[in-house]
């Protein structure tokens, strides 16, 4: 009588056990499983195989980024974005007004105009912005001709509007040739590049 408790209890313990022995015994098999699918998508592209147009290949991130932005400006302009929409707009915008600048001096232009749309103090969208009065003089209605300097602008756009690149002109909202002299003392002055001023 004195050893059926404890025989009870441990038969009741091992049937507990055994009844989570398929549990655990399933665990891993089911990580040796999923280890080839993990080691898959570690691998993966850094494009997507299934997209085929190219222009809509534009917008992915490379897989490592350049050390130079005229590597990634190369590589993007060798892509061949498509100008169009709001993308257009800056386009022209980079061409027109800061076209034979260096690349961060152009990147800093697209950069000030994507400020001004998420600053909430101008229009609410980049063609919005560039179409305000008083504010870029050149023709709008002008598209460049094909060119080197629009593929430039076409593809630095396309880096400022996925912010593929790092901040020229941190907050800058505003900029002027440096053969202008303005004297804006409501906004504070953040760096010179090129033949631009750029000021927040």
């Amino acid at each position: 009588m004195t050893f059926r408790f404890p025989i009870f209890a441990r038969l009741a313990g091992l049937a507990a056990f055994a009844a989570f022995l398929p549990a655990a015994g399933q665990f891993p098999v089911a990580a040796l499983a999923l280890a080839p699918i993990l080691a898959t998508s570690a691998e993966a592209p850094a494009t997507d195989p299934v997209v085929s147009d190219p222009a809509e290949t534009t917008d992915l991130a490379p897989a490592v980024r350049p050390s130079q932005l005229s590597t990634l400006v190369a590589r993007t302009a060798a892509a061949a974005p498509t100008a169009y929409g709001e993308r257009e707009c800056l386009a022209r915008a980079v061409f027109f007004e800061a076209r034979g600048e260096p690349l961060e001096g152009q990147l800093a232009v697209a950069q000030v105009i994507l400020n001004r749309v998420a600053s909430g103090r101008f229009a609410a969208s980049v063609c919005g912005v560039i179409n305000q009065r008083g504010q870029f003089s050149f023709d709008k209605s002008r598209t460049p001709a094909d060119s080197r300097d629009w593929r430039t602008a076409k593809a630095i756009a396309a880096i400022a509007a996925t912010a593929a690149w790092d901040v020229i002109a941190p907050k800058a909202t505003a900029f002027h040739a440096t053969r202008i002299n303005a004297s804006w003392t409501n906004l504070r002055r953040v760096g010179t590049i090129g033949n631009h001023v750029f000021y927040r």
